[in-house]
């Protein structure tokens, strides 16, 4: 398909807005607790040299990303979240190589929902793998199908790599595996009834340049995989945990259901946050259903699967939903596709408005999501969060240990890890020879500065902190909805006009003590 400047004109303005919606500001929010943990052994990583898979963690490739960050430009929040706000901008770009089976304005349209999409734009700005393996998922998917339209011999490599880093990011990729894997069987079977095994186009594609190009992409898949589990050859052992560890490990997780969402989590999130897409994707499924291609049954497939899946699977948190949204919006491309293509006659026209009406609704929700909301519960994409107000106690136990410095004394700093609230403390606190002690059951330290203490904590060893003066503190906020709510279409109005929750939010409080004259 030939290219026009205009066409890489609005590419290249969408890339900018995209890296520029992504960065700045992108040190203001406070860390939420696995962000804090991303960033924290990445700076142990950086400074000691320190690493080990634990797949809690999952896998290490944004950790190696995030330290080299920090060792180019310092560790900082702005650097910590560098490496996921560049996957989010890259993401932008990839629509691009689809355009030849999407149509310009399906691959135009993706981009622009990658760029300020609510979802997409949240966590492009958040310290977590998902936003990663949403960009490695798509260009998995860019290569893959132009292979199948037009075989070249470097492709199978690429995608074995890209496949690598995937697992190296998060064991998710067994799901994007599945789902991927269960359509080319399908559709293999059925081109093999309808033209025989020699003659299916995709064995035809496969087959293209023989067995050579499938031994260099199993080279390239062993060499990346191990490169990245071995911490670069440094860790042997690493590699038995990324090809057993992490699998085992999150499949005896699926009793535990974190996150403590219905099934139907992710529907919801879809709706609340996502409908100017959900609306035009279901136009795209209709469009793909009517004149099916390969590519276009694979989204529908890929979405419906993957919502599935994710919405079986017993963890829920909202930043996962990127996982089925990733198809839907590229299905919305497709009806948006359908839509320009009619555009001269009437009901094209009236599709153009409603069209326009979804990037208004998209623009809006996003900037609620992005720039109104940000930490409060009250969006769909927050899950248990820390507050706003961490962030200035962390710049005030911070002054308390200069001010002890500079009158020449260590400062004493001791944060209570009762309850999981070691982080995000260790993050912000980490150049301070902070003690991490679970005070539910422990003694309290002697002659120290600054006290961080849990609600419970403190209720049990108030009568010893004479001679501090302590302030409280929301320290995480959440929404625990109460779903039989959501059947109000009362309640879900008011959410949509004023982000007004239908229950209260809730949180958990904390604590600070600072010696009286600190």
């Amino acid at each position: 398909m030939r290219r026009s400047r205009g066409e890489l004109a609005a590419y290249a303005l969408l890339v900018l807005a995209a890296l520029v919606l992504r960065l700045i500001d992108l040190d203001a929010r406070p860390f939420h607790h696995d962000e804090s943990q991303d960033a924290y052994f990445s700076w142990v990583l950086y400074t000691a040299g320190d690493y080990e898979y634990q797949p809690i963690l999952h896998g290490p490739f944004r950790v190696y990303l995030t330290a080299l960050a920090f060792s180019v430009l310092g560790d900082t929040d702005f650097t910590a979240r560098l490496a996921p706000a560049l996957m989010g901008t890259l993401l932008v770009v990839l629509p691009y190589g689809l355009r030849d089976q999407l149509g310009r304005a399906a691959a135009l349209f993706a981009a622009g929902v990658l760029a300020v999409g609510p979802s997409y734009l949240y966590f492009s700005r958040f310290a977590r793998e998902d936003i990663y393996v949403a960009c490695l998922t798509l260009a998995m998917l860019v290569v893959a199908f132009r292979f199948l339209a037009r075989p070249r011999p470097h492709q199978p490599a690429l995608l074995a790599a890209l496949l690598a880093l995937s697992f190296a990011t998060k064991e998710s990729t067994f799901i994007t595996v599945f789902v991927a894997g269960s359509f080319l069987l399908a559709a293999l079977a059925v081109q093999v009834r309808r033209f025989g095994l020699r003659e299916a186009p995709l064995i035809r594609a496969m087959s293209a340049y023989g067995w050579e190009p499938w031994c260099w992409a199993l080279a390239a898949f062993a060499l990346v995989f191990t490169l990245m589990f071995t911490v670069f050859l440094t860790n042997p052992v690493g590699l038995w945990d990324g090809l057993y560890e992490g699998l085992d490990y999150w499949l005896s997780q699926q009793p535990v259901g974190r996150g403590g969402e219905p099934w139907y989590f992710y529907l919801a999130v879809l709706f609340a946050e996502e409908w100017p897409v959900l609306l035009l994707g279901l136009a795209g499924v209709v469009v793909a259903l009517v004149r099916p291609t390969l590519l276009r049954l694979f989204l529908v497939w890929a979405f419906v699967v993957s919502l599935i899946v994710y919405s079986w699977a017993s963890e829920k948190f909202a930043w996962l939903v990127l996982h089925p949204l990733l198809p839907l919006l590229l299905l919305a491309g497709v009806g948006v596709q359908a839509i320009w293509e009619r555009r001269t006659r009437p009901v094209g026209r009236l599709g153009l408005v409603a069209v326009t009406a979804c990037v208004a609704g998209m623009a809006v929700t996003s900037w609620w999501a992005n720039a109104e909301l940000r930490a409060d519960p009250r969006g769909f994409l927050v899950s248990t969060q820390s507050s706003e107000r961490v962030v200035d106690v962390q710049a005030r136990v911070r002054a308390v240990a200069a001010r002890a410095a500079s009158e020449g004394r260590t400062p004493s700093v001791v944060i209570d890890a009762a309850e999981g609230a070691t982080f995000p403390w260790a993050w912000y606190l980490r150049e301070l020879d902070a003690a991490y002690v679970d005070l539910s059951r422990s003694p309290l330290p002697e002659d120290f500065d600054v006290l961080v203490l849990t609600e419970g904590s403190r209720a049990r060893l108030q009568d010893r902190l004479a001679g501090y003066d302590g302030r409280r503190f929301p320290f995480r906020v959440w929404w625990v909805r109460d779903w039989p709510g959501a059947t109000s279409a009362g309640n879900w109005l008011r959410w949509f006009t004023r982000r007004e929750t239908w229950n209260p939010t809730g949180g958990m409080p904390e604590w600070v003590y600072v010696r009286q004259g600190a």
